[in-house]
């Protein structure tokens, strides 16, 4: 049964759409990058920084967000994200320099990252571990759609509008998700007040949650299997490239591999009738391994064939699917006293793995060697199995 019964529930879309606001601003902005440097007369390098800046926004903004709604409730961080983000892309349309944009991005980032942690908050109030787990793969599978959409839609609007119809875009979809969170979410935290928000108060909570094991593996296995992503992400488009595959053949293999992470899921809302969260996060994270293994051993028998790349993909996406959810709750009902600090910290490690590991396996020389990449993915992915089994060696919390 629900953990709250004096409200109704926000529907599952709008926790979808706020976790789906920093995906969003990534991949509908990315295809804009090359003609908002050229109107702009900007650095190349210089204008990098409008998507770089974002994400390390979205990754320090969590840290943040999460211990103030501890304090202070859900629904003020939730609305003050989707008005900022709203702000911010109406900021950028109207920008006259990439600075300027820069900016805008830094705000929009920390829009985006209270939305995000408090679309994971809100969920942990209001279910027990097994339901949050079912609602979360819910609002990740309606997310996933939303990269795919992002990357397709944001080539033809900035054809047809420039950069400027991409920040448009971003800055209408922060004003409808204001509007949903206004009038169609309730407070699911009760604020302690009393207590007050200090930076030293969020630091003895982290330190708290570093030094719990169940959240300390649920968050390792969670931002490892991020990391997963986000380094494959860094140098499949070359790998592909060296095949002959041309960019629109290569946005149709990624998006069989958010087709995998979308059955994952789903598979994962059906597992959860019949076996506990940890050991399904477990056979997800073997199947991450075996996928990995798979694509190094066919990858070497045919290293010209898409196929050897894009059929492992779609079973990585496809285990990421069984995973993350149920770690990210696993993490966050650890304490359940500070579960905004648990998603806002949970946030950060994934974007901070993710840059790292995409960056260390394309200074290794993924670029030019996939194989060196997927070496890399198999010890992140080794990583991931041994906080899994370290997780579930550890006694649930009730």
């Amino acid at each position: 049964m629900n953990k709250t019964n004096y409200q109704s529930n926000p529907p599952v879309w709008i926790l979808s759409l706020g976790a789906g606001l920093a995906p969003f601003a990534v991949t509908l902005v990315a295809p804009a990058i090359p003609t908002l440097t050229a109107d702009l007369n900007a650095n190349p390098t210089t204008a990098q920084w409008v998507l770089s800046v974002l994400l390390i926004s979205i990754a320090c903004g969590q840290l943040v967000a999460g211990p103030i709604s501890d304090t202070f409730g859900r629904k003020p961080l939730f609305l003050g994200g989707a008005i900022a983000y709203c702000l911010a892309g109406f900021g950028a349309v109207f920008s006259q320099t990439i600075e300027t944009i820069i900016f805008f991005r830094i705000i929009q980032g920390l829009g985006a990252a209270a939305a995000v942690a408090m679309s994971r908050s809100i969920v942990g109030d209001l279910y027990n571990r097994e339901q949050s787990a079912g609602v979360m793969s819910t609002i990740i599978a309606m997310m996933a759609i939303i990269p795919v959409l992002g990357t397709s839609f944001g080539g033809l609007l900035a054809d047809l509008t420039g950069w400027q119809g991409s920040f448009m875009t971003l800055a209408i979809t922060g004003l409808f998700l204001t509007y949903a969170v206004k009038f169609r979410v309730q407070e699911t935290h009760k604020p302690e007040h009393e207590r007050g928000f200090t930076i030293k108060n969020s630091l003895v909570g982290y330190t708290m949650l570093m030094s719990t094991p169940k959240f300390l593996a649920s968050a390792i296995t969670t931002a490892s299997q991020t990391a997963i992503f986000f380094t494959l992400m860094s140098f499949v488009a070359y790998s592909f490239n060296r095949m002959g595959i041309n960019a629109k053949e290569f946005g149709v293999w990624m998006a069989m591999t958010s087709v995998g992470y979308i059955v994952g899921n789903l598979a994962n809302k059906r597992f959860l009738a019949f076996f506990r969260i940890e050991y399904i996060t477990l056979f997800g994270a073997l199947i991450s391994l075996i996928s990995l293994l798979v694509m190094q051993i066919w990858y070497n028998y045919n290293a010209d064939s898409p196929l050897s790349l894009a059929i492992p993909m779609i079973l990585v996406g496809f285990s990421n699917g069984i995973m993350i959810a149920n770690s990210i709750i696993l993490a966050s009902s650890a304490l359940p006293n500070l579960r905004g600090s648990a998603n806002g910290l949970v946030g950060a490690l994934q974007m901070t793995a993710g840059g790292i590991s995409g960056t260390v396996a394309i200074w290794l020389g993924a670029a030019q060697d996939t194989s060196t990449g997927i070496l890399v993915l198999l010890v992140v992915s080794f990583c991931s199995l041994l906080s899994s089994i370290w997780s579930a060696k550890i006694s649930p919390v009730n």
